[in-house]
């Protein structure tokens, strides 16, 4: 049987993330500021949760913020959808005009984001639904 991180089945908990942005980049939060957009009915497909979790290079470490928020997710309190259903995510180093509710604070350089499904549904394991793009603003 074929393991997900961890020795965690992928039936339980898969993994992605965003080591680029749209323009083929490494994502850097001294250079540019980010939005991902999950548009209506493309939320990640789980069961359980899902969150995105921020870290630091080279080091790899959960960056210090002044929201002491190091991931964002489905279940972060005071998330704002859009209009349409859909949630567009702010990731950035300095606080977005939009405030803070869906704000995923960036470090000052270089990042790397991980997205965790637990409970993935099958769209998300066959590769039928797809991370969105880092996209700079």
């Amino acid at each position: 049987m074929d393991k997900g991180l961890y020795g965690l089945p992928p039936e339980e908990a898969f993994y992605a993330g965003w080591l680029k942005d749209s323009e083929g980049d490494r994502p850097d939060g001294s250079r540019k500021a980010y939005v991902i957009h999950f548009p209506a009915g493309r939320l990640p497909p789980v069961r359980f949760f899902w969150s995105a979790t921020m870290y630091h290079l080279p080091e790899r470490l959960l960056v210090e913020n002044p929201i002491d928020r190091y991931s964002i997710g489905d279940h972060t309190p005071g998330l704002v959808y859009d209009d349409d259903g859909g949630l567009t995510l702010y990731v950035q180093r300095d606080r977005p005009a939009e405030g803070p509710s869906n704000w995923l604070p960036a470090p000052d350089g270089p990042f790397v984001i991980v997205i965790r499904m637990y409970g993935p549904a099958p769209e998300a394991l066959s590769g039928e639904w797809r991370i969105p793009r880092l996209t700079p603003r």
